[in-house]
């Protein structure tokens, strides 16, 4: 991924300042400290828990990533460092992964707004994701995918399971195949896919949220130079 040119100064993501702010066309995007979370906090609680909150410890030592017009559209938490000191790490066996790439981004939590409909939003996700991953010098990007409860869209997956060298082990106590019903893939997780993402040979059950969830990773080196132009682009032009 191209680092671009200088919009925004993503190195306030490790020291800790007061965030990252870059706007592109009508949208907003954000990162900032877990003191700043309040925004996306809102939206989480809205999709995910109807309202109700959907905090957790993991957000209090994360940066919490918004896009907005004036209302956030969407949201994602982001951790940078050892990935098996992540929540992913709780629910797969992340030693062959870490082994492979020591320093990884972690992205969770990723909430679109439902009544929002601008095929823009992802890619400008995708987008800062790859402007931190150059700053942090993060050699994957790393996460879970949800699905809905029944698998719908899982059986999509079978042929992009990650190599065996690095492909986290089972670990938690309820897990399934690739498998169920047809579906669609959630939007952020079809840009990963195009741009050489992996994923674990077995999805998770979440009763918590009542989904199904796949691990998810994208090496850097997967990704294709001219599409990581295009998408650092995508700030670089505002």
């Amino acid at each position: 991924m191209g680092a671009g040119s200088d919009v925004g100064d993503s190195r306030v993501l490790a020291k800790g300042q007061n965030g990252i702010e870059v706007r592109a066309g009508r949208w907003t995007v954000r990162v900032n400290g877990p003191d700043r979370a309040a925004d996306a906090l809102a939206l989480r609680a809205r999709v995910f828990r109807g309202g109700g909150s959907d905090w957790d410890p993991w957000d209090a030592r994360a940066r919490h990533l918004t896009v907005s017009d004036g209302a956030v559209a969407a949201c994602a938490r982001l951790s940078v460092g050892d990935p098996r000191s992540g929540y992913t790490a709780e629910l797969y066996g992340l030693t062959p992964f870490a082994t492979r790439f020591p320093k990884a981004l972690e992205i969770g939590r990723i909430c679109l707004a439902p009544e929002v409909r601008d095929p823009d939003l992802p890619r400008l996700i995708l987008a800062m994701l790859a402007r931190i991953v150059v700053e942090e010098g993060a050699a994957a990007l790393f996460g879970c995918a949800s699905f809905p409860a029944d698998g719908a869209g899982l059986s999509a997956l079978a042929s992009r399971v990650a190599p065996a060298s690095w492909r986290p082990r089972r670990i938690a106590s309820e897990t399934t195949p690739l498998s169920g019903p047809p579906g669609l893939l959630p939007p952020l997780l079809r840009g990963y896919l195009s741009l050489g993402a992996s994923v674990s040979d077995h999805a998770v059950i979440d009763r918590d949220l009542g989904t199904r969830h796949v691990f998810v990773a994208l090496p850097v080196a997967a990704i294709p130079p001219g599409r990581a132009r295009l998408l650092t682009g995508m700030l670089d032009a505002v």
